[in-house]
This record gives C-alpha cells, sequence and structure tokens, in this order.
C-alpha cells in the first residue's frame, strides 16, 4: 500500500515591519492632540461657567437667606413671589421705585412672622384652619357647599398667585390673625383721653426751626408762618392746623413736649420724623372724648409698638440680608417686576 505522503503547510508570510512614524507626522499628530486638548479644556471652561451661572441663578440665589425673623429664614424665591402677587394685587409694576416697595414688602412679610410667632402666645390671638377656609371662600366669592366649584376656582387662584397651598394659606391666616389683634388693641383704646388742639410748623433744620422761633417770639402770627415756611404739606395751607389729637396719636419723639405746653405758647425747636418741628396748643382738654377715628389710629399706633417691641424680642436686624446684597437685591427685582 503506497502510503500518502503529507502536504507541507503553506508558507506564512512574514509579517511587514512597520515603518517608524516620520518627525513631521509626528509633529503634525502633536499639534493635532493640543489642538483637540485646547478644545476640550475650552469646551469645559464655557461648560463650567454656564454651569456655574445656572447654578446661582437657578439653585443658589433662589435658595438664599433673604429674611431672618427669630428662628424663621424666609427664602430669596418666596420673596420674589410675595413681592411679584402684592404688585399684581394693587396693580404697580415699577421697577425705578423698586427700593420702595421690596423695602415695604419686608416689612409686610417681617409683620406677618411676628404676628404667627407672638400673637396666640402674646396676646392669646390665634386663627384656625376653618377661618382661613372661609376667608378664602369668600375671597372666591364662592360657598363651600360646592366643592367642586371651589376646588376649581381655587386652583386658578393658587396658579395666579405663583404659591403653594401651605403658603396661600398662610398669607391669608396672616392677613385674619392682623385684623383680629387689631380689633385687640381697639378694644384696648379707653372712652376719653387728655387731647391737644394744636398747629404745626416743619423746617428741614434746626438753624431754620431756630429762625421761626425768634420770629414767633418777636410777634408774627404762628399761622402765617406755617403758610410761609412749613414743608408739611398736609398742614401748610391751613396754617399749620392739625385739629384735635389724642395723647396716644401723639409721636413719642414730641407728646410729652406737647402735652407740657399751656395754651396759646409754642415750643422751641423739637427735631422729629421729617425734619424739626415748632408747635402751638391753641386747646387742652384732659379727658376728651375719643372719636371712632381716633381709636382707630390709636390702635393702630398700639399695634405698631407691640409690633416693634416683638422686632426687639427677636432681634430682627435693622437690614436684612436682601437688602445686604446687590445681587440678591437686583434678582428679587427682576422675579419680582417680571411680566
Amino acid at each position: 500500500m503506497v502510503k500518502k505522503r503529507r502536504q507541507r503547510p503553506l508558507p506564512i508570510p512574514p509579517r511587514p515591519r512597520r515603518r517608524p512614524w516620520s518627525r513631521e507626522f509626528r509633529l503634525q499628530l502633536a499639534v493635532i492632540s493640543a489642538f483637540g486638548l485646547l478644545l476640550v479644556i475650552i469646551g469645559g471652561v464655557i461648560g463650567y461657567a454656564f454651569f456655574q451661572d445656572y447654578y446661582e441663578e437657578h439653585v443658589q440665589l433662589p435658595h438664599s437667606k433673604a429674611i431672618q425673623v427669630g428662628e424663621t429664614t424666609l427664602n430669596l424665591d418666596y420673596f420674589a413671589r410675595r413681592l411679584k402677587y402684592l404688585l399684581t394685587s394693587i396693580g404697580f409694576n415699577d421697577p425705578s421705585q423698586a427700593q420702595t416697595v421690596i423695602a415695604a414688602a419686608i416689612g409686610m412679610l417681617e409683620s406677618e412672622e411676628l404676628l404667627q410667632q407672638s400673637a396666640p402666645a402674646d396676646l392669646g390671638v390665634s386663627v384656625s384652619p376653618e377661618e382661613v377656609e372661609l376667608e378664602i371662600s369668600d375671597r372666591l366669592g364662592l360657598v363651600q357647599s360646592d366643592p367642586d366649584a371651589f376646588a376649581k376656582a381655587y386652583e386658578q387662584e393658587l396658579k395666579k398667585s405663583g404659591l403653594s397651598d401651605k403658603e396661600y394659606r398662610q398669607m391669608i391666616g396672616a392677613e385674619l390673625l392682623s385684623r383680629k389683634v387689631q380689633e385687640v388693641f381697639s378694644q384696648s383704646v379707653p372712652q376719653t383721653m387728655e387731647q391737644v388742639r394744636m398747629r404745626q410748623i416743619l423746617v428741614g433744620t434746626e438753624d431754620e426751626a431756630r429762625s421761626v422761633v425768634e420770629r414767633l417770639d418777636g410777634g408774627e402770627d404762628f399761622a402765617d408762618l406755617a403758610r410761609e415756611l412749613s414743608l408739611d404739606s398736609a398742614t401748610k395751607e391751613q396754617g399749620g392746623e392739625r385739629g384735635w389729637l389724642a395723647r396716644d396719636e401723639l409721636d413719642l419723639s414730641y407728646a410729652g413736649k406737647v402735652l407740657a405746653l399751656e395754651v396759646g405758647t409754642h415750643s422751641q425747636s423739637i427735631p422729629g420724623p421729617g425734619g424739626y418741628f415748632i408747635f402751638e396748643v391753641e386747646e387742652k382738654q384732659s379727658d376728651r372724648e375719643v372719636t371712632p377715628e381716633q381709636r382707630s389710629s390709636i390702635s393702630s399706633s398700639y399695634f405698631s409698638l407691640w409690633l416693634n417691641e416683638q422686632r426687639t424680642l427677636f432681634a430682627v436686624p435693622d437690614i436684612q440680608p436682601l437688602l445686604e446684597d446687590p445681587g440678591k437685591f437686583q434678582w428679587a427685582v427682576d422675579k419680582g417686576f417680571s411680566v
């Protein structure tokens, strides 16, 4: 038997030897790599800057501190939404008045927080969830016997306000609480009180006030000088006449000095809100009846004094975080005054 000859395996061609990269090719590769790395770095810097701006605008600033009242912190996002709701409610949208409006909004929110934290314990005044619900129904012009209509209208109201259900109810509760506290102070006003009928002249500087006093001492008429010199537009044309004022209606900075004057005499220069005053007492009564208008004014004064006392107790800062930071202030303006 003839043996088959085993075929030889096909020869494997040798691998071609890699030619070394030329210097020119390596240089081109280095340039391309460097350019690519540069693009990556530039893209990273741009992306980081964009992320930082986005983070600050949409996360950091909205959650930063705007107002501090006791242990309660109100963030910038909430403040801006309340500011916008306030502006919408009063039909005002003039950014040139932003400083004044924002200061007023801060005062409003401070008062709400002080009321909610102090009124129940200090004055025994509180607001129930049922009272809040009824007030919301009244505002919407609906009755709670139609829950579907109420729910739909309330949902639209929340959307328009930009507030959550909890935030909206807290706001309504604070307004109710304010009215209740105002009533408490109104009831504490006595039926009669020491009162004076008086005139005033308001000037801008102490030197001007001394000059007015010298002219009065020289025999000139108080009413004539008031019409000529007074800066108080509400009383200027009436010769400085303010009418009857109860003791607790007078500003604390000058109340004692006015009440100490004899009828027909004028005061010396007295510093007060807005400048320097000179007063003249025309009549005095120790127990004149308090009018309804005076009762409202006096109860508002009591309310303000109580709030200031709570403000001191809670160590509320005179300048809130929002007013200390130009970036926060501008963010609040941009969001609050946006259409």
